[in-house]
């Protein structure tokens, strides 16, 4: 029941551009997005935290091969580009896989 409780406190936390990584700062990490994406229960939870990120990526205006550290309420580069963190980006899949072998 953890899970559920954390996903529906950070979907009422979004910003237009994903979810802060925590309260101090509105910046995150879009690896970290996909990680909390992952724990959805549903296909519409899912999508709900990772169309922010989405938006992100097609809307900023910093041109640099996609950044995993970026700014919920602008969608400006904070640091790093092209890391590989952005692997994070298929937790999704792997998760599918786990459980589709249970």
């Amino acid at each position: 029941n953890v899970i559920s409780k954390e996903v529906n406190y950070y979907l009422m936390k979004q910003n237009p551009y994903g979810l802060p990584l925590d309260s101090r700062k509105e910046y995150t990490k879009s690896d970290w997005i996909m990680w909390i994406a992952a724990m959805s229960p549903d296909q519409d939870t899912f999508e709900q935290f990772i169309n922010p990120l989405y938006k992100y990526i097609n809307e900023t205006t910093s041109r640099v091969p996609i950044s995993d550290w970026h700014h919920t309420d602008s969608g400006k580069w904070v640091g790093f580009r092209a890391r590989s963190v952005i692997g994070g980006y298929w937790m999704q899949v792997l998760m599918n896989k786990v459980m589709n072998n249970q």
